[in-house]
């Protein structure tokens, strides 16, 4: 008896081992034999680069290919890609990066146009799932329509990492200072206007915390900050800085209202809130410190484990407040493409797929990835390690970004400068945001481009 049942138990396994093998074979019988070839993918350390590195030892398995993945410093990123595309070394297969640097890979033509590939029956991945992508994500991470674009219409790049700026709060203070609604639950804020009321409130029962916590450290945490609040207040979203031909679009009234905003704001923050960027904002939600905060949706996992933070069972997420003008949400996040100087391009178009396909999105998130995809944000697993996830794929109706020319680092700086100055006190909001505006402006022309066909300097 004892003999039957461990032949049934063996005979059970075998069955399904097998089945198990066909369906991963079925899911993957697109990837070619890449016995030999090596390919390196180039990208910035965290928990994002650690998942794919995860995906790419699959692929190796799959394929053969020996994949290496290159994670350092961001900060390094760009000069190091741009080194290399001029030397034509061609050590890199695919690069990653963040949108904000998107004019240098497309006008620079240092990534393939990926309309070309996905044409390509004999490479295609059948359930890549391009439709299962947020299409405001395909468009910010792919498309690149400003300054001296080559096509705007092209595909240069599919998301990598997409990043929104959410909301997190303490539900424990926000119901003892009675900030709920009918029926006792602690409420999230819908309004610039309706936070600050909140925030007012927790001052008063809450002396001893800082009731907000927002990311004001100058050049990308303030640029990142200021963005969202602008379209609320009537910035031209997506695009609020400036438009395709990077004239300064910030400098009039919505661009005053939401700078005075974040200045009505700046009392109910820790007294060195300026210096703040996006991980001591998150260590002061952590730690228990504040009781309201804003970051990148990176960032929120941290607060969900209780090794790590103090308020894992009283802290949830909401959308970023909105304004007169609607409910923008801060768009961040990277991207990948292929290294026109790659040696694999084939090899390496199967690996691109293969990270960011909707067969691998649900691993991928699990693993610490932040996947742009539909099926992802509505998963339950995933739902369920990472409750924040739909909020995400519902903050992406309305979004808004930073720029993504040559010239945007120079310009972030710029206008991060110049907002730091506003809330100091030093110069008041229309005469600072419009001498920043001329600084953009010179800015743009100096970079080659021309401010001036939409308009005369500010």
């Amino acid at each position: 008896m004892k003999m039957k049942t461990s032949l049934s138990i063996a005979i059970f396994v075998a069955v399904v081992l097998a089945f198990s093998a066909n369906v991963f074979a079925d899911d993957f019988d697109w990837l070619h034999n890449w016995e030999g070839v090596e390919l390196t993918l180039s990208s910035h350390t965290g928990p994002t680069t650690d998942a794919y590195a995860v995906l790419c030892r699959e692929f190796e398995e799959l394929t053969g290919a020996k994949v290496t993945v290159i994670d350092e410093s961001w900060t390094d990123l760009l000069v190091k890609h741009l080194a290399a595309f001029v030397a034509g070394t061609g050590e890199y297969d695919i690069l990653t990066f963040p949108y904000i640097w998107f004019g240098h890979y497309a006008e620079g033509m240092m990534v393939e146009n990926l309309d070309e590939w996905f044409a390509r029956e004999d490479l295609v991945d059948p359930n890549y799932g391009m439709d299962d992508f947020v299409p405001a994500i395909l468009d910010a991470y792919g498309r690149y329509t400003t300054g001296f674009t080559p096509d705007p219409e092209a595909l240069w790049s599919v998301p990598y990492k997409f990043d929104i700026y959410l909301a997190q709060y303490r539900t424990d203070l926000f119901e003892e200072a009675g900030i709920v609604d009918a029926d006792g639950v602690a409420k999230e804020p819908e309004t610039w206007d309706e936070l600050h009321d909140s925030l007012q409130k927790l001052q008063e029962a809450f002396p001893d915390i800082s009731p907000l916590s927002l990311p004001l450290a100058i050049s990308d945490p303030m640029a990142a900050t200021f963005v969202p609040i602008l379209a609320c207040y009537g910035g031209d979203a997506p695009s609020v800085i400036y438009d395709e031909n990077v004239y300064p679009l910030f400098h009039g009234p919505a661009g005053v209202e939401a700078v005075t905003m974040l200045k009505d704001l700046l009392p109910f923050q820790p007294p060195d809130a300026l210096s703040f960027d996006y991980d001591m904002v998150n260590a002061q939600m952590a730690q228990g410190m504040a009781a309201y905060a804003i970051n990148w949706n990176a960032y929120l996992p941290v607060l969900l484990d209780p090794t790590a933070s103090v308020i894992h069972e009283d802290v949830a997420f909401a959308l970023t407040p909105g304004g007169p003008e609607g409910r923008y949400q801060g768009l961040g996040g990277w991207q990948m493409g292929i290294s026109v100087n790659s040696r694999n391009k084939e090899a390496a178009f199967q690996l691109l797929q293969f990270l960011s396909g909707k067969t691998k999105g649900v691993e991928l998130a699990l693993e610490g990835g932040s996947v742009a995809r539909y099926s992802v944000a509505q998963n339950p697993e995933v739902i369920e390690a990472f409750p924040f996830y739909p909020l995400l794929i519902e903050a992406l109706s309305d979004v808004a970004m930073r720029g993504t020319d040559r010239s945007w680092t120079e310009v972030e700086m710029a206008l991060a400068v110049g907002l730091n100055e506003i809330l100091l006190g030093t110069v008041e909001p229309e005469e600072g945001l419009v001498a920043t505006a001329r600084e953009v402006f010179d800015i743009a022309r100096a970079a080659g481009y021309n401010p001036e066909e939409s308009g005369p300097r500010p």
